[in-house]
């Protein structure tokens, strides 16, 4: 049985399978892949000494993950002599040095890399990629800024960003994997002693360079040997990524020749007659001369050689496909950045109206900037001042599925959900944001969570997105009555430990609201503030 939970070591949402026995599966999209005992599961929440420190847990299985090690499977207790098993304080009590966590970093920067010279995308969801001791962005931060300053990698230290692993990361790596170095034990561990991998000078790769589609076909299978099948494997992913792109029905010579026609084409390289007809030509051939001589010919065994040139002419027309651009979805983006609201509460219907007709026609594309341009005219109407617009661009965002926010940047979200709770304050709050509060933003969970770790990251932040809601009332009624005991756990104890600090006002706001309400679980944290705001 499957099911969505908030994963127990980072928060995240992830997905739980449970297959009748006390051990559950979990795919975080943080912390990666791991296994748990059920009385861990359930006893970890408890565990408050534990908590602060599960950040640690979540680095080394993303650590893992990413090297592609056996799936580790976590006790609260000794887990004895089970394979693979480790216990929770193991974990914790064996976490590396601060140079020793930069190495890590480093091996997973490149671990995630798909090719050298790759710019891997790091999102929030990544923070255990750089080992910090707490779930917060600050580490992560300096973990980068270290690995920045001193030549490793390229790029900005930020959330989200791109890290490039330079050169000189490389060969450090393999520097540090041919130096020799004693392995910490535990004194006569029960359970395996955890190990990271120890790094193995890299080896050139034959596939390296070429594009990320090509190298997740075709890798493994090159490199086992299996020629044939990667190059004929490779060709049939061209058909269906060109088939997608296009929303064509078409398979094969016909379908290339109708979505990159010279005059009517669907997928548009060029505005020059020629160079289309060049590309329709290279695509047709590409299917004809290897797919389908691959496919019918059992004779055609492609040497070693043979297959990396024909792979390399893949990887070619994967990245003209990545530059070509749908005709139709074009249109679409040109004709939605052209619309213009009147944003006073008395046009919301027609506001409404002009962007919904989009709607459906966008959702048939494969495109992320149409998406997203989508998404920005909707935001629009949530960001007025009137909550008949905001009802609107609400009920507008929730008529679309999910795809519409796989499209958008962490920002995105973030701002997204500080709009719709200033949605639900004030004199006339708009009933569709007090509904998805009420019911715990649960179609869109994934920007609650990104928007909450964002608000607990620091007291900048915090200030800064109340500021923003500006109903500071409202915004503490809402936590109090609807968020989750997580989140208001974490925030009241930062609260508490004077990491936020609240002016008298809204000190004395929040302490009405958690009595008024006398959520359970958080007794002692309400009692705390009470006395907070009598002494203020």
């Amino acid at each position: 049985m499957t099911s969505e939970i908030q994963c127990p070591l980072c928060g995240y949402y992830a997905v739980l399978e449970r297959d009748g026995s006390e051990v559950y599966q979990i795919n975080c999209p943080s912390c990666g892949e791991f296994n748990i005992t059920q009385d861990c599961f359930d006893d970890l929440p408890a565990e408050r000494k534990l908590q602060p420190q599960l950040m640690k847990v979540s680095a080394f299985i993303r650590s893992r993950a990413i090297n592609k090690d056996p799936i580790p499977t976590l006790f609260i207790d000794d887990p004895g002599d089970h394979s693979e098993g480790y216990s929770i304080q193991q974990i914790i009590d064996q976490f590396p040095s601060i140079t020793d966590r930069k190495w890590k970093a480093l091996s997973n920067l490149k671990g995630l890399s798909k090719y050298f010279g790759d710019a891997v995308l790091i999102e929030t969801k990544d923070y255990p990629v750089f080992y910090p001791e707490v779930n917060h962005e600050q580490p992560c931060l300096m973990m980068m800024k270290t690995l920045v300053g001193e030549g490793l990698v390229t790029g900005d230290a930020k959330f989200p960003t791109h890290l490039t692993v330079t050169v000189k990361g490389v060969s450090q790596l393999e520097a540090q994997a041919s130096s020799t170095a004693p392995v910490v034990t535990l004194p006569a561990p029960k359970a395996p002693v955890i190990e990271e991998p120890t790094q193995v000078a890299v080896q050139p790769s034959k596939l390296e360079g070429l594009h990320p589609r090509v190298l997740e076909v075709a890798q493994k299978l090159f490199q086992d040997g299996h020629f044939r099948s990667a190059v004929l494997d490779t060709y049939v992913a061209l058909d269906n990524d060109v088939q997608r792109k296009s929303r064509l029905t078409a398979t094969g010579k016909a379908l290339m020749d109708n979505a990159f026609s010279k005059n009517s084409p669907v997928l548009k390289l060029s505005d020059a007659p020629d160079a289309q007809l060049g590309a329709m030509l290279l695509f047709s051939g590409a299917i004809m001369g290897v797919r389908n001589v691959l496919a019918h010919d059992q004779k055609a065994n492609p040497s070693e050689q043979e297959a990396l040139e024909l792979l390399h002419f893949a990887s070619t027309l994967f990245r003209r496909l990545d530059q070509a651009v749908n005709v139709e979805a074009e249109k679409l983006m040109v004709e939605i950045s052209q619309l213009s609201f009147k944003l006073d509460g008395k046009a919301s219907y027609s506001n409404s109206a002009q962007i919904r007709k989009y709607l459906a026609p966008s959702r048939e594309y494969v495109d992320s900037g149409l998406h997203r341009i989508c998404f920005e005219k909707i935001l629009m109407l949530i960001r007025s001042g009137y909550f008949n617009d905001q009802n609107a661009g609400i009920d507008l965002l929730l008529e679309w599925d999910e795809t519409l926010l796989d499209h958008v940047t962490d920002d995105d979200h973030i701002e997204l959900i500080t709009y719709i709770y200033k949605a639900a304050g004030g004199s006339y709050p708009s009933n569709s944001a007090v509904d998805l509060i009420k019911g715990g933003f649960k179609p869109i969970a994934r920007s609650l969570k990104l928007f909450q770790k964002h608000l607990l990251s620091s007291p900048e932040l915090f200030h800064e997105i109340l500021e923003k809601i500006w109903w500071k009332d409202a915004f503490f009624r809402s936590i109090a009555t609807y968020a989750d005991i997580e989140f208001l756990d974490a925030f009241l104890n930062k609260v508490v430990d004077r990491e936020f600090v609240l002016n008298r006002s809204d000190l004395n706001n929040l302490s009405y609201e958690l009595n008024h309400v006398g959520r359970t679980g958080i007794r002692e944290l309400t009692d705390k503030i009470d006395k907070m705001n009598k002494e203020s």
